[in-house]
């Protein structure tokens, strides 16, 4: 079995091996970490079966794992912004942040309706708690600007808007 089935292109899987205490052989062996341990790791770059040879040293079983490789998209669904936050203290959608575990960096800027700068981060883990200059900003649709490099140095430029509840 894998731990995972289906993941981005370049992801590492482990693979695990059954039963216990026998003799492993894993296939295509470059692809492996080890390719003689019972679990063992894989870096997916294309779509990929693993044979896994189980020897008890009469007795040979085989058995197949596919893993799938798919595209990485640096943008919607892999990176994405809520369409709305309510920053107001229930600890349900307070933050807004960018989603998307892929991003490496980003430049992400808020505006409020005249075009002034709300807010701008460079960090995932930095979102906008619907403040500026250490006041609560009115209900409205703000304006953002998200600029990010995801995994493999795939850049994309996100522009859309964002309400925010009260």
């Amino acid at each position: 079995s894998a731990s995972n089935y289906n993941v981005p292109q370049g992801e590492t899987v482990t693979l695990y091996g059954q039963p216990d205490n026998l003799v492993y052989s894993w296939s295509p062996a470059g692809s492996v970490s080890n390719s003689t341990s019972q679990n063992t790791t894989a870096e997916i770059n294309e779509t990929t079966l693993f044979v896994l040879s189980v020897s008890d040293g009469i007795c040979v079983k085989s058995d197949t794992v596919l893993v799938k490789a798919y595209g990485f998209l640096c943008d919607d669904p892999f990176v994405y912004i809520p369409n709305a936050f309510s920053p107001n203290g229930d600890n349900e959608n307070d933050v807004l942040y960018v989603r998307g575990a892929a991003v490496q960096e980003m430049v992400f800027r808020i505006f409020d309706r005249w075009g002034e700068l709300v807010f701008e981060s460079y960090d995932r883990l930095d979102g906008w708690d619907g403040t500026f200059r250490g006041k609560d900003m009115d209900p409205d649709v703000y304006d953002y600007y998200l600029k990010v490099t995801c995994i493999d140095n795939v850049e994309s430029i996100i522009k859309g808007n964002v309400t925010l509840l009260r």
